[in-house]
């Protein structure tokens, strides 16, 4: 299959994910100002859904190139072998963890164990390449991206924080420098393997920065869909799991977009700092909220 089919799908799972969303929406309409509400929301997704589309398209023109890697298209196969492998591996521990009850003190430290340990053991064998620089940007141009970047980033996570503090209280100040070290080590993870290995190979192998872009946003919202799955299917809970899918459906469209603004970015800056900030600040809010 090729990369433009890849992101044709991609794009229309993320279109029919939306609309299933609301259509899921429509069982809390129950008088005709309900009716004219949710056709409103219906019309503003579809703007904001434009919208995005056409920014993400501007936002990945142009031609610089940050980053090369060797063989790209074998490179996309074996990091693909790699997050699937660090999945699997996470997803069983994850599991044997649950069963002991001890999956919320455990979570993280095994997010962090597992997704630096496979990235480090594929390119420490050299079955995964690092790629190479060969472009830097501009001080000005860093600076500009990095206000922007940072700025939305900001918002968003603001947004997050006093939402999640108007259903949970604020965790201990004490606690905030092992959140933030968490968050530091987990955005730095996330960042090698999505946007430093991944989007750089894809963005050679499938000569389209567009479709770069997308299929690796599209894959890092993919990436957490399991974890946030899996409790319901380990305890065969149907009704659970239904209820779940619908509540995470809006939870994954977001985690897309947030993966296609850091791949954005990578693309736009080849900032490694820049990009593991961003990720950083943009899970601050609410880590400080629910914890890490």
């Amino acid at each position: 299959m090729s990369y433009r089919l890849l992101s044709q799908s991609a794009g229309i799972s993320l279109l029919a994910i939306t609309v299933w969303a609301l259509v899921s929406g429509l069982g809390s309409v129950q008088s005709g100002e309900d009716v004219l509400v949710f056709g409103l929301l219906c019309l503003a997704v579809a703007g904001l859904g434009g919208i995005m589309f056409l920014a993400l398209r501007w936002a990945t023109s142009g031609s610089a190139v940050y980053w090369r890697t060797r063989d790209a298209k074998r490179q996309v196969a074996r990091i693909l072998t790699m997050i699937i492998c660090a999945l699997v591996v996470q997803m069983a521990v994850t599991a044997y963890f649950d069963r002991q009850g001890r999956l919320g003190e455990t979570s993280a430290a095994v997010f962090l164990v597992i997704w630096t340990l496979f990235p480090a053991m594929f390119l420490g064998t050299r079955i995964v390449q690092w790629p190479s620089r060969v472009l830097s940007p501009s001080t000005f141009q860093l600076l500009i991206a990095g206000a922007i970047a940072l700025g939305i980033a900001t918002v968003q996570t603001s947004l997050g924080f006093f939402s999640a503090a108007s259903e949970a209280p604020i965790q201990p100040v004490s606690q905030w420098p092992l959140i933030l070290g968490s968050l530091v080590l987990g955005a730095a993870a996330e960042e090698v393997v999505w946007r430093v290995l991944l989007l750089t190979a894809l963005l050679q192998a499938s000569g389209s920065r567009f479709q770069a872009v997308l299929l690796s946003g599209v894959g890092f919202a993919l990436m957490h869909a399991p974890l946030a799955l899996m409790q319901p299917v380990l305890r065969a809970d149907w009704p659970m799991l239904h209820f779940a899918v619908n509540a995470y459906a809006p939870e994954f469209l977001m985690q897309a977009a947030v993966g296609c603004f850091l791949g954005v970015i990578w693309l736009r800056t080849g900032s490694i700092m820049l990009v593991v900030l961003t990720h950083t600040v943009l899970n601050l809010g609410p880590s400080l909220v629910l914890g890490v």
